[in-house]
């Protein structure tokens, strides 16, 4: 039979209240990142070069901008989780108090790959990392299928002319 579940303590000191919330406060953020990436994919369509001379300027620009994307989705990322570590979940890293390359690096890490690195990382906030990771895969796949397209329509356009 299963025991009971405390919904406000467990062995390791942490509530499952507290893990609930990082859960739904990092599904909301992912949302909220979902939604801007989506309008900041719809702007480079918009003012990417619509004919394209098969030079690859299409190409490099797209790419360009999904780079600097990226980078200012992982900075946002990593200055929301600097929040979250300071205000709500001081006890996540081994070493406190964090200092903000830790919490960037721990941030790329997870967005990026596996979420591997050299810091531990305790507690409800792992949570909140896992599904950061999940949003880094989903917005680099739907980032690579977006360039992938771009460099289609260019290598059409070179095969045709």
């Amino acid at each position: 039979m299963y025991g009971q579940i405390d919904l406000f303590e467990q062995e390791d000191g942490f509530g499952c209240m507290t893990e609930l919330m990082a859960m739904f406060v990092g599904i909301c953020a992912a949302i909220v990142m979902g939604i801007v990436h989506h309008y900041a994919l719809s702007g480079i369509l918009k003012f990417s070069p619509q004919r394209s001379d098969g030079s690859g300027f299409r190409i490099i620009l797209t790419f360009s901008t999904l780079l600097l994307l990226h980078v200012l989705e992982l900075v946002t990322l990593a200055v929301f989780n600097t929040m979250v570590v300071a205000s709500v979940l001081p006890q996540s890293f081994s070493n406190s108090p964090p200092m903000f390359q830790d919490v960037l690096y721990v941030t790329g890490i997870s967005f990026s790959t596996l979420g591997y690195s050299s810091i531990e990382v305790v507690g409800p906030f792992r949570l909140l990392l896992m599904l950061q990771s999940l949003l880094g895969f989903m917005l680099l796949t739907w980032s690579a299928t977006f360039l992938y397209s771009a460099c289609q329509q260019v290598w059409q356009k070179a095969k045709d002319d």
